[in-house]
């Protein structure tokens, strides 16, 4: 594992909890009446999730754009344990769909929300410009099924799933050798 995972992990978890702990505020200040638990749109967020995954692994795989972006993301998400990956996705889902569904969605709308969250994914490099594009259109599917199932939960889950399942996928194709 790279040396510096040691200390990425507490950043990520200090990151995605001062940006929950924001959202928690916002959202107790802002008096928003929204349900977190519920069983509505848990299939759909599972089956949209498995859908992207596979559509992920196909632009990856078979346009240039994926390749670059692979090849990007590799380098600062490979090599990680299951144990980290989790981590990363819990820690993301939660603290963004917090702040962007539960937060910004509740007070701003669906629009300015999906915007918001695909500007999050600010394109640092030419290379991840469709990173960033494709990060404001999952904000509207996000934000649709948050409006659809009436809670956060089914959003966390599909962002956990989609993260989780693209960072590990990356990491048995790009990252450890399982076999040692």
């Amino acid at each position: 594992m790279k040396a510096y995972l040691k200390f990425e992990i507490p950043r990520v978890a200090l990151f995605y909890g001062a940006m929950s702990g924001i959202a928690l505020i916002w959202i107790y200040f802002a008096d928003f009446k929204f349900t977190f638990f519920g069983t509505q749109g848990i299939v759909l967020a599972t089956l949209i999730a498995f859908t992207l995954f596979v559509l992920s692994n196909e632009c990856s795989d078979k346009t240039k754009w994926g390749q670059k972006l692979t090849n990007l993301f590799k380098d600062m998400l490979t090599p990680l344990p299951t144990g980290t990956i989790l981590l990363l996705a819990v820690f993301s889902a939660v603290g963004e769909e917090l702040l962007f569904r539960g937060a910004i969605q509740n007070q701003f709308g669906l629009v300015i929300a999906s915007v918001l969250f695909g500007l999050m994914h600010f394109p640092v490099m030419p290379v991840m410009i469709p990173w960033t594009i494709t990060a404001m259109l999952m904000g509207f599917v996000l934000g649709g099924l948050y409006m659809y199932s009436g809670n956060l939960l089914a959003p966390i889950l599909l962002h956990f799933l989609i993260n989780f399942l693209n960072i590990w996928a990356m990491n048995q194709k790009h990252g450890f050798d399982w076999t040692k």
